[in-house]
């Protein structure tokens, strides 16, 4: 059914306050994989003796889908394109937030196919920008509305060449079982007969999970694990990963960018593509 994009012009999503809590911020970090290894660089995030926030965290905070239905949008037609984070400044791990967000743009993709809805989400703490969190959400069967009207979602290929650096990032059996307490609550991912009932083999792990994943390994790659360092991140999700796969990066660095890629070294399926990532030095 094509999207009602007038309805959706007019859509003011709910401005909202929220808090930054520290146990929530060393869940997030827990649930992206820091600490898994046992590394002391590690501790910054997941402990709170000088805790810092992951910058990935701001996706959690951004994350609101309960406007959808009020659009008339059907959720289970809603698939997660990607994601594209700016950073003004790294959160602080305790203390209120204002989060903005607004519909930004829609892309047609013709009768019979679908459709993309740009979300993006403003993040302010202490009165200042903190992030700015740009959604891409397609909706199956929603094209056919009429023509494209706002901001496009940017788009980054990789480099055609051998990668500069290669690492493997070994997700957890239980990680969205972790990353479900921090909001997102879909059943896809714990119960395997709803996951078998969207087609897959067993439950799936978030795609906002495999995209903190990215982030922290851009943190470690080009950042010495320092958030204020990071200025963007952005990735498309190109397939599904399972809890307990193996994720297998690629890297190229060009100057203060870093493209990145991911896939699954079990099945070398695709998990990310057009990862992009700027950063100071």
């Amino acid at each position: 059914m094509p999207l009602d994009a007038q309805n959706l012009s007019r859509l003011q999503l709910s401005r909202r306050g929220a808090s930054v809590d520290p146990r929530e911020v060393m869940l997030y970090a827990l649930a992206i994989g820091a600490g898994q290894t046992g590394e002391a660089a590690d501790l910054p995030f997941v402990y709170e003796s000088g805790l810092v926030v992951a910058p990935s965290f701001a996706v959690t905070l951004a994350f609101d889908d309960s406007w959808i239905d009020g659009a008339g949008i059907d959720l289970a037609q809603v698939l997660h394109g990607g994601l594209d984070v700016a950073f003004d400044a790294p959160l602080a791990p305790s203390g209120d937030v204002e989060i903005a967000p607004a519909i930004v743009g829609l892309d047609d993709k013709g009768p019979g196919k679908g459709a993309i809805i740009l979300q993006e989400t403003r993040i302010a703490q202490n009165g200042a920008l903190r992030a700015v969190v740009t959604s891409s959400l397609f909706v199956r069967g929603g094209g056919g509305f009429g023509g494209s009207t706002g901001r496009p979602a940017q788009l980054f290929r990789t480099p055609d060449r051998p990668p500069d650096a290669m690492r493997e990032i070994a997700t957890a059996a239980n990680q969205a079982l972790l990353f479900r307490l921090l909001g997102d609550r879909n059943p896809l991912h714990v119960d395997p007969a709803a996951a078998r009932a969207a087609g897959f083999d067993r439950p799936i792990l978030h795609g906002a999970c495999t995209f903190g994943v990215a982030c922290l390994a851009v943190l470690r790659e080009v950042c010495g694990l320092d958030p204020a360092r990071l200025k963007r991140v952005a990735a498309r999700f190109a397939g599904v990963v399972y809890p307990g796969e193996t994720l297998l990066f690629s890297f190229w660095r060009e100057g203060a960018t870093l493209a990145f890629r991911a896939q699954t070294r079990e099945r070398a399926a695709p998990a990310l593509e057009g990862g992009l990532a700027e950063f100071s030095s």
